[in-house]
């Protein structure tokens, strides 16, 4: 199976933030962990094995994590995936934006019920204070533009090497929150209030308000670099560009901020519709 070509945003804690931290210092310890490289696939072909049709309950999955290794003087840093509940939560979003009918058809009151109760109790292990799936957004087909403000091009790591392409940008929780306050600002300045990127920028920047203060942000572009080839690779600089809008809106020069903008919708665009045709 392929790597799904979406791309993520994820939050890694301390894993003292975790009511069992005991439990993931002992998982990151055992060598366990998963690389993210490997990990939307074999979430994929997990849930493949566990679901049947028609769906009677949610499923139990292992309590897995990516982590990042700090050494012996720091606790690691843990994304837990926590794939129960974030089914449950999406079945449950699912039926409440579709017609009774057709819910009725995709969903056996059973399996709804079963989801039900994993939201209810929340899984209460995963998280402290938020959303037990709040550590991990996915986007499919392409890269969403507000989080090329959470990082900054000095966060870059690319890896190209024989089958293997990875592109990622790591940031201090910090920093990121910093980013896109500073990005929401300069745009509810230019284009007012109600402005539909300020909009999202805000909302991502509220998601990242939930975590602990050492926290480290991830942007990876998961499948979607191993769809580009390596001169593309190299080339990408979709941080750089969103920042050199956001300077410009800063210096009063929104028809250059505007092009800049363009130049990603059209980037971005143009590959979505490349991936889905083929």
């Amino acid at each position: 199976m392929y790597a799904p070509s979406a791309s993520y945003l994820r939050v890694y804690e301390p894993a003292g933030a975790f009511v069992d931290a005991d439990y993931w210092r002992a998982y990151a310890a055992s060598g366990r962990a998963i690389d993210p490289l490997e990990g939307p696939r074999l979430r994929r072909e997990a849930l493949y094995e566990r679901i049947g049709w028609p769906w009677r309950g949610v499923p139990s999955f292992a309590r897995d994590a990516y982590v990042i290794d700090r050494g012996r003087e720091a606790d690691p840093l843990i994304c837990p995936w926590n794939l129960r509940y974030r089914i449950a939560a999406s079945a449950l979003e699912v039926r409440r934006l579709t017609p009774e009918a057709v819910a009725e058809a995709l969903f056996p009151p059973e399996f709804l019920s079963s989801a039900a109760e994993v939201v209810a109790l929340d899984d209460g292990i995963d998280r402290h204070d938020a959303p037990a799936d709040a550590h991990e957004h996915v986007a499919s087909w392409s890269v969403p533009l507000r989080w090329f403000a959470c990082v900054r091009a000095e966060d870059r790591e690319l890896v190209i090497q024989r089958g293997i392409a990875q592109l990622r940008y790591r940031t201090p929780i910090a920093k990121a929150r910093t980013g896109l306050v500073v990005a929401r600002n300069l745009v509810r300045s230019e284009f007012g209030e109600g402005a539909e990127l300020a909009e999202a920028l805000g909302e991502t920047a509220d998601w990242l308000e939930g975590f602990h203060r050492d926290s480290v942000v991830e942007l990876d572009y998961g499948g979607l670099a191993s769809r580009m080839d390596p001169e593309e690779l190299r080339a990408e600089d979709s941080v750089d560009l969103t920042w050199q809008a956001l300077d410009h809106l800063g210096a009063s020069e929104p028809e250059e901020a505007q092009e800049c903008y363009a130049r990603l919708v059209d980037r971005w665009r143009d590959r979505r519709l490349a991936e889905r045709l083929n």
